[in-house]
């Protein structure tokens, strides 16, 4: 067979340099641009299962005030002087102890009191700690990792300084009008870093103390049936669960707080941007979660220390107070 004439075989040319690289900075602006949308998306979804955690803990409440009469208590802390501080000489079991089996963690409940008295959880009865190391099978149930306690937004176990098991307010007589909040970790290294956490926690009103116009729904060996939450405020637009970080909502993460003892929050200290070790807050951009009585949830703004949506945020933490305000002030 003769070859074609006036054919010659052809090569193809390579990107040169400058063409390689005009294509990476391409890359590199798309990619730019679709990180933000990416992360957007990932917020989103990381808010809407934190939205659901509080609705499944509300659901719970709910369960729980139709098999009892009555919700959880915020936690089982001093006793019979309610007002008082607390110690190690009090349960210090939080309303999520309680909860357990109505979300699924039957098993993780019955260990938590294995060994204890069989009425450790009674509202009238007064036990140590839970957290006290010799309660071996306690300590065991307290470190389970529950993935309805944990917000997807945050990490509370790169904390780096300890874990709180107590988290309550006190004053120092039954007459004295001022209070204080204080709170008990353990140290990272001395059992705070085994320790389940939480970024949920009950809402105790402006003090969370017994006399408090502002009393919330969940306090200190709480009694409150839905019953007569709905008859004094009603339960559409009061607070009952909410975002705690127990530490800063900005840098390292310092602190966090163990599901089985953290307690109620008080409202006093309000929602400031920065949020800290004594305010309710989490890491969603503007807003701050929280469930109400009625089982919905609702997005607050960080509303401050002071001021007229500060005034409104307290009013939505008590749930027998007769206040009348707009709850879209501090949100939607």
């Amino acid at each position: 067979m003769r070859p074609l004439i006036g054919i010659t075989p052809s090569r193809r040319s390579a990107f040169t340099l400058i063409e390689l690289l005009v294509v990476i900075a391409i890359i590199a602006i798309l990619i730019g641009l679709l990180l933000p949308a990416v992360q957007k998306v990932r917020e989103a979804a990381a808010r809407s299962q934190c939205q659901n955690n509080l609705k499944q803990i509300a659901l719970a409440a709910h369960n729980y005030a139709s098999s009892t009469g009555k919700l959880p208590p915020g936690h089982l802390g001093a006793y019979p002087n309610l007002w008082a501080s607390s110690g190690t000489g009090f349960q210090n079991a939080s309303s999520l102890v309680f909860l357990l089996p109505y979300i699924e963690q039957e098993n993780v409940y019955r260990l938590f009191l294995t060994g204890l008295p069989a009425n450790y959880l009674a509202l009238d009865k007064v036990y140590p700690t839970w957290s006290d190391p010799a309660n071996t099978a306690t300590i065991t149930a307290a470190n389970t990792r529950i993935k309805t306690y944990l917000c997807p937004s945050d990490d509370p176990y790169a904390n780096s300084l300890g874990t709180y098991i107590r988290m309550y307010t006190w004053k120092e007589s039954a007459a004295a009008t001022s209070f204080t909040i204080t709170g008990t970790r353990r140290a990272i290294g001395a059992g705070g870093e085994a320790f389940g956490r939480t970024n949920y926690v009950g809402i105790a009103g402006y003090s969370g103390l017994v006399g408090d116009r502002y009393i919330g729904l969940l306090g200190n060996r709480s009694q409150v049936s839905l019953e007569s939450a709905t008859a004094a405020d009603g339960l559409s637009n009061t607070l009952m669960f909410g975002e705690t970080l127990s530490g800063e909502s900005s840098g390292a993460r310092t602190r966090a707080s163990a599901w089985a003892g953290v307690g109620a929050y008080p409202t006093a200290w309000g929602l400031p941007t920065a949020a800290d070790w004594y305010t309710l807050g989490g890491k969603h951009s503007g807003v701050v979660l929280f469930a109400l009585g009625d089982g919905a949830v609702r997005s607050v703004r960080r509303v401050g220390t002071s001021g007229d949506s500060w005034t409104v945020f307290i009013y939505m933490s008590g749930y027998q107070d007769g206040r009348v305000f707009d709850a879209s002030q501090v949100g939607n």
